[in-house]
């Protein structure tokens, strides 16, 4: 192995990696606690093996280490999005994340592999040491190639078309892991590129990052607005989510830039605190959409409906799972785009031109992704839980048991962090300080906000119910223009987001799927056409062992 450095494996714990591995040890236990009642037990052992690869690509410390992990955790994943390959639906979803995780992870390791190069050392720490003597081409080049490889991974445009075909085409333990851990261990990547192995980056580079941010956070709002099937628009709410976190991202390194550390540090700390909140939510809501399914056999809000009884044990997790995909107090969701409107506010405080118009871009674009999600998800819980049952589906009741947990304890979890932001705040403040030291910087203004705003609504509603009392309320039945009242007369997902379809129609076409199945229709015919080399025959193949070998003796001499 001395004779090859690039070859060194070495694995071993840093400060970086401490928030993802706690929120892997959160999200962990609760799904495969859940995996024991929903599925078969033999999904168990593949889901230990996704587990503890994506531990493995935290412990990462040298290239070929991280490559390995990465790799282990690409195929676990891939395995489990085609648990169900007899779907002809799940077999396009699977080779659409395979397509784009090897394309991902090409992109990663020749990112590594330059910057390693230039170290004269594969080693993680070296390479962090050297990234301040970067050639201006090879800084360009190795945040624009780890840029795609994390960020197809994380669900970032334009790669990101995999995320909705193959999260909803996965169980729903399988998706809760997907979408609430291994996006964030993408993030994780990207963080480790762009703050210890290419730092610092330049203005350009930064913009780069923060405007792909901003468009995927928007794409991913609009999409979860106007969706209708359940796992489908999770999907889309973790891009709209990962997009705000690269976004803050991009605006910690322009902040870099302009000599701002304290600002850079603040973001850097709304970011890990928003990737934890997020982690914990989702992987909450997609535990409690294979409940759904359970109970109603679709996850097509056209269809459900009237859940409420038959899913009295997880409705309360599910919605305070939407509540705080929302960004509504005082939830973990609601703190975490506090904090970072407070980076982004911070911004406009500056003396920088440029980091005031990226403030307020910045915060327009917060504010109607987050206007989206709150559409999104109060569609997902009225119009899939309330109301009447949509199909006349027997919908079996649920009943407690020690699965039910699972999703009880991410609520828990959901609320904590809401409620007191500072349980996660406090730790991660240090690591912030530790990565882009700035002096001064304490404990930004979080707690007091979610409790006090939360407050009012509840207090809206006390007083409407009083008042609603002392005047009396007359109850009539619900006129539909003279028509009965049935379940068809409820209003519909499709419905509720049609006047987003209206305004924004133009923007729900998806070119950028289009272009995806072209290309795969072109890689499929092209596989069928090699189907040739596979004669067979054994003297075939130890032929092209021999021209192999031939050719690496001629390449190495």
């Amino acid at each position: 192995m001395a004779a090859f450095p690039e070859l060194r494996v070495e694995f071993g714990p840093t400060l970086l990696a401490a928030p993802f591995f706690a929120l892997l040890a959160l999200v962990a236990p609760a799904v495969i606690l859940s995996v024991l009642r929903r599925e078969r037990i033999g999904h168990l052992p593949l889901l230990v093996v996704f587990v503890l690869s994506m531990a493995a690509v935290l412990l990462a410390q040298s290239v070929a280490a991280f490559a390995l992990a990465w790799e282990a955790m690409t195929l676990a994943s891939a395995f489990l999005v085609g648990t169900y390959h007899e779907r002809r639906a799940v077999r396009r979803a699977l080779f659409s994340y395979l397509l784009v995780g090897h394309i991902g992870a090409a992109c990663i390791i020749t990112s590594l592999a330059l910057l390693g190069a230039h170290a004269h050392s594969y080693r993680f720490a070296d390479i962090a040491r050297a990234a301040s003597s970067l050639p201006a081409d090879l800084r360009v080049a190795a945040v624009v190639l780890g840029l795609v490889g994390f960020g197809s991974k994380a669900g970032a445009l334009p790669l990101q078309f995999w995320l909705p075909r193959a999260h909803p085409a996965a169980p729903a333990s399988a998706s809760a892991l997907l979408s609430g851990v291994m996006l964030n261990i993408a993030v994780y990547g990207l963080l480790l590129q762009c703050l210890l192995f290419a730092a610092p980056l330049t203005i350009p580079l930064a913009l780069t990052i923060l405007i792909v941010g901003m468009i995927t956070s928007l794409t991913g709002g609009l999409f979860a607005a106007v969706e209708t099937d359940l796992k489908r628009l999770l999907a889309y709410s973790s891009i709209e989510n990962i997009g705000i976190v690269v976004s803050v991202l991009g605006f910690a390194a322009l902040s870099m830039a302009c000599g701002m550390p304290r600002l850079a540090a603040l973001a850097v700390l709304a970011l890990l605190f928003h990737a934890i909140a997020h982690g914990v939510f989702k992987s909450l809501l997609f535990l409690a959409a294979g409940d759904v399914l359970d109970a109603a056999h679709t996850s097509d809000l056209e269809h459900l409906g009237g859940l409420l009884q038959a899913f009295r044990f997880g409705a309360p997790a599910f919605f305070v799972g939407c509540l705080a995909a929302a960004a509504l107090p005082p939830l973990s969701g609601f703190a975490a785009e506090w904090l970072i409107f407070q980076a982004f506010l911070h911004g406009l405080a500056t003396a920088s031109l440029l980091l005031q118009m990226t403030s307020v871009l910045a915060i327009a674009c917060l504010a109607t992704a987050s206007g989206m999600a709150s559409i999104a998800f109060i569609k997902a819980f009225g119009v899939g839980l309330l109301g009447a049952p949509r199909s006349t589906h027997p919908r079996a009741p649920q009943r407690f048991n020690v699965a039910a947990v699972a999703p009880a304890w991410l609520a828990v979890v959901t609320l904590a962090l809401g409620l007191a932001p500072a349980l996660a705040l406090r730790p991660l403040l240090a690591l912030a300080t530790t990565i882009i030291p700035s002096a001064g910087m304490g404990m930004p203004d979080v707690p007091p906000v979610p409790v006090w705003i939360a407050a009012l609504p509840v207090a809206g509603a006390i007083g409407a119910l009083l008042l609603a009392r002392r005047r009396g309320v007359r109850s009539v039945e619900t006129w539909t223009c003279g028509s009965p009242a049935t379940a068809r007369s409820q209003y519909t997902a499709t419905a509720f987001s049609n006047p987003v379809r209206i305004l924004l129609g133009a923007l729900t076409h998806s070119f950028i799927d289009d272009a995806a199945r072209n290309v795969a229709a072109v890689v499929q015919r092209l596989a069928r056409r090699a189907r040739i080399l596979q004669a067979g025959h054994v003297r075939v193949y130890l032929a092209y062992m021999l021209v192999t070998l031939v050719a690496v003796l001629v390449i190495a001499r």
